[in-house]
């Protein structure tokens, strides 16, 4: 399940998304487009694959709408958890911001936290790519 929430200090849920973990395949290197360069400027991008044992498992993220982006609120039992634990130098941690999803953002699209959010609660029989930020 996503939890949203917004970023006030009293935050409240805004949406919540049932989702399924997912068994983590690979990390790779980030190469940003241009137009994830200027949003990032100098902060450190990392990519994670995940992929869902069944539509039972969770992905484990809380995550508040920062801007355009999905702030890592907080890694909970599921398939980023298990990532965690198998990729300990490439972790996901509180704070990171999810910048992208499948490749959204070089598809033209304009991206928006909500897009992002979609993007992860849509998929269910293949991979799943998020492009990650830490600053």
């Amino acid at each position: 399940m996503f939890l949203c929430c917004n970023d006030s200090s009293a935050s409240k849920p805004v949406e919540s998304l049932d989702e399924s973990p997912v068994r983590v395949s690979i990390v790779l290197e980030a190469t940003p487009s241009s137009a994830l360069s200027k949003a990032m400027g100098n902060k450190v991008s990392y990519v994670i694959e995940l992929r869902r044992n069944g539509p039972e498992e969770k992905m484990g993220l809380d995550v508040a709408h920062k801007g355009r982006f999905l702030k890592v609120k907080q890694v909970k039992a599921g398939v980023v958890m298990k990532w965690n634990e198998d990729n300990p130098d490439n972790q996901v941690r509180p704070n990171d911001l999810i910048i992208d999803v499948n490749g959204l953002a070089s598809s033209g699209v304009e991206i928006s936290s909500q897009k992002l959010l979609e993007g992860m609660a849509t998929v269910r029989d293949s991979a799943i790519k998020l492009t990650l930020m830490r600053y």
